[in-house]
């Protein structure tokens, strides 16, 4: 339980360096992958028990999801970001159950912070 606290303390608190280097890895995500874990991210970022991201990351992931560019490298990054804030343990646990591309970016998101 402590562990989970101290990662959404982290994700609450992470800085614009942390978030540029895991948006850096999300740049070369493959298509395939996107299809994977987007959507998934995509439900736990709207079913987070902390409610709606009600915030300009919440209104980027709508606009996103609306013009059906929500499996894209942005989306994917927006969506990291929003995972990190509302579930950070979800967020784990959906890039390490995807395929070994998105196990590896769970690994390198979990450096950075």
């Amino acid at each position: 339980m402590e562990h989970i606290q101290k990662m959404e303390e982290e994700a609450e608190g992470i800085t614009d360096a942390q978030r540029a280097q895991i948006y850096e890895f999300a740049r070369g995500t493959s298509k395939e992958t996107l299809e994977e874990v987007c959507p998934a991210l995509l439900r736990l970022a709207l079913e987070s028990e902390k409610g709606v991201l009600k915030n300009q990351l919440g209104n980027v992931i709508f606009h996103l999801q609306k013009t059906e560019r929500i499996e894209t490298v942005i989306g994917l990054q927006k969506l990291i970001d929003a995972a990190l804030i509302v579930a950070p343990e979800e967020l784990y646990k959906i890039l390490e159950s995807a395929d070994e591309e998105a196990q590896e970016l769970a690994k390198k998101v979990k450096g950075v912070l």
